[in-house]
């Protein structure tokens, strides 16, 4: 049988340890377990969790720009994590590229159709705010 192409494994030992050993296609990086009383210091399942939606609209972002022959600009994309009720993404799209209404139109529903979009959308809300143009920089 075939290694699947995406895998993921995480190891928490025994105790009273607060951090996840990940592995995720060979990279390895430690997730922590917030403690109730303590500031988040480093990457959280939720942090993961935003961390893929601003890779995959990212990436998805940089498809859309080839496609309608954008020269090349630098994609920012922030994404940060409300718990709820409901839980809520709040996702900041940051390209410096002249696009049209019809681009932009597209865009948009790029940015809500990519595959961690689709996949998380009934389980949160997800709020996408598009900064287009020359002037737009990152936060």
């Amino acid at each position: 049988m075939d290694a699947p192409a995406v895998w993921a494994r995480g190891h928490l030992p025994d105790g009273d340890g607060r951090t996840v050993a990940i592995d995720v296609n060979g990279l390895a990086l430690d997730c922590l377990v917030p403690a109730d009383d303590a500031p988040v210091e480093g990457a959280t399942s939720f942090g993961l969790l935003s961390a893929s939606l601003s890779a995959c609209t990212a990436m998805s972002v940089r498809t859309f720009l080839r496609r309608w022959d954008v020269p090349g600009c630098a994609v920012t994309v922030e994404v940060s994590f409300e718990a709820g009720p409901p839980p809520v993404l709040h996702r900041r799209v940051v390209l410096a590229a002249d696009l049209d209404a019809d681009a932009r139109r597209q865009l948009a529903a790029v940015v809500d159709s990519t595959p961690v979009t689709v996949l998380l959308r009934d389980a949160l809300v997800i709020v996408t705010h598009l900064d287009v143009g020359t002037g737009a920089t990152a936060g």
